[in-house]
């Protein structure tokens, strides 16, 4: 199998940009998605006039429609380890709950958090999440984001991918049996020097399950530009931290005007502090054999693009 994706952007983009509202007035991107009963649902990252993250909600038809958008955040910052904000969520359904990672902010810090809802309350958008939860909890001092569970467990297992940030800033995969206690951590996908994700790696949605292996959608930020695109992985289905393919070249890379800074000071990612050009990704699903990817373009506004799936879903 060659790992080759090629990804068609809907000429309706960019399909959510920030309103009039307080709360997200300034910027909406990075969603997280989730396709269920033939809709497909975002949750996505909103700064407004304060600075501080919250989602907000939206629910799609035929891929690109918006048919719902509340005028409210559906999840907002409550406990001491995001003051500043919870962002970039990743969603996953797992038996009759839908388990929400995401980042809790505290100034420069970033720290890997959780919340669950049950499938009958978000699709009727009921949103009684658990209370905010640390995971990782013995990495409290260390920056990490980028995390993921797996759509299912592997031989009882729960995995986890995430990004802690030690002496590089790479994906890794961890195991648990109850979501409190961790181990088996390993080290699965590095920046590669020279390439055009040579300064960091990090996970997009959840990995989607496909005959081949666990299909990995993730970011790569060159070290030179700063710029932020998409790859793709394949690992194994029994043993994810075996690597079987990895792109060579981007699968999608900011070249629309609405995926590129412009100049335009939004984001702190760049050690510059200006805006990167960044496309930047929380979530994909599957409609109809199709890869659907829904990503943030220039950290200010959302996209999205279609793509053949390169295997076969299970």
């Amino acid at each position: 199998m060659k790992l080759e994706l090629k990804f068609t952007r809907s000429k309706k983009n960019p399909i959510l940009t920030p309103t009039k509202r307080g709360w997200e007035n300034k910027l909406v991107f990075n969603p997280a998605a989730l396709h269920l009963d033939g809709n497909t649902h975002l949750i996505y990252r909103a700064h407004g006039e304060d600075g501080v993250a919250r989602l907000g909600y939206a629910r799609l038809r035929n891929i690109d429609e918006v048919e719902e958008r509340l005028p409210y955040p559906v999840f907002s910052p409550g406990e001491w380890f995001e003051p500043d904000g919870v962002e970039d969520p990743r969603l996953v359904a797992i038996g009759d709950r839908i388990f929400m990672l995401y980042a809790g902010k505290d100034k420069d810090m970033a720290r890997v958090c959780e919340s669950h809802i049950s499938i009958s309350d978000f699709k009727e958008t009921m949103w009684v999440w658990s209370r905010h939860r640390l995971i990782l909890p013995i990495m409290v001092g260390i920056h990490n984001r980028n995390a993921t569970y797996f759509p299912r467990r592997l031989d009882r297992r729960l995995a986890l991918l995430h990004r802690p940030i030690a002496m590089a800033q790479n994906i890794w995969l961890s195991f648990s049996y109850d979501r409190i206690h961790w181990y088996d951590h390993k080290e699965i996908l590095k920046a590669r020097p020279g390439y055009w994700d040579d300064a960091k790696v990090g996970v997009a949605g959840p990995p989607i399950e496909l005959e081949e292996g666990w299909l990995l959608i993730y970011h790569g930020v060159e070290a030179e530009t700063w710029t932020y695109r998409l790859g793709c992985a394949l690992l194994d289905r029994h043993h994810p931290e075996v690597v079987l393919e990895r792109c060579e070249g981007p699968i999608l890379e900011p070249v629309e005007d609405y995926e590129l800074s412009g100049g335009t000071p939004n984001a702190a990612f760049s050690p510059s502090g200006g805006a990167p050009n960044v496309v930047f990704s929380c979530g994909a699903v599957v409609i109809e054999n199709k890869l659907v990817l829904y990503y943030g373009a220039a950290d200010k506004v959302i996209g999205v693009a279609m793509g053949d799936l390169p295997g076969k879903p299970v």
